[in-house]
């Protein structure tokens, strides 16, 4: 069962889907978000306990790829000659993604408690 933070940023990102669906066909944002909220509380509820920790592990495996992406773009890394600013980030984000597919899960666990998370695998 996911409890504090965790049933916090599940429900938040079952909001941020339910609001955009909500803005797409409506186009109140009162209105929507109003919806929004009570459509992921019941989605919540009737979701399965491992679809809660798939969202859970989306978010986090999106917030490490991020971690690594601006832990480069602080460095000199991947500055070539025929390449512009796009490219670098491009290749940036690219490498971010291919880092976190190989990366094992005590490094894993390392970031997310450097970003005050904790993993959770599924």
């Amino acid at each position: 069962m996911l409890k504090g933070k965790e049933r916090q940023i599940v429900l938040d990102c079952l909001y941020q889907e339910m609001y955009a669906n909500e803005m797409r066909k409506s186009g109140f944002a009162a209105r929507s978000a109003m919806i929004a909220k009570t459509e992921s509380q019941l989605k919540y509820e009737n979701i399965s306990h491992a679809q809660r920790i798939d969202i859970y592990h989306n978010f986090i495996s999106k917030k490490i790829t991020k971690y690594i992406e601006q832990d480069m773009r602080k460095s000199n890394t991947m500055y070539w000659v025929n390449g512009g600013p796009e490219k670098r980030n491009m290749r940036i984000e690219e490498y971010a993604r291919y880092s976190y597919a190989r990366m094992p899960i005590n490094q894993k666990v390392a970031i997310c408690n450097k970003l005050g998370y904790r993993y959770l695998s599924n």
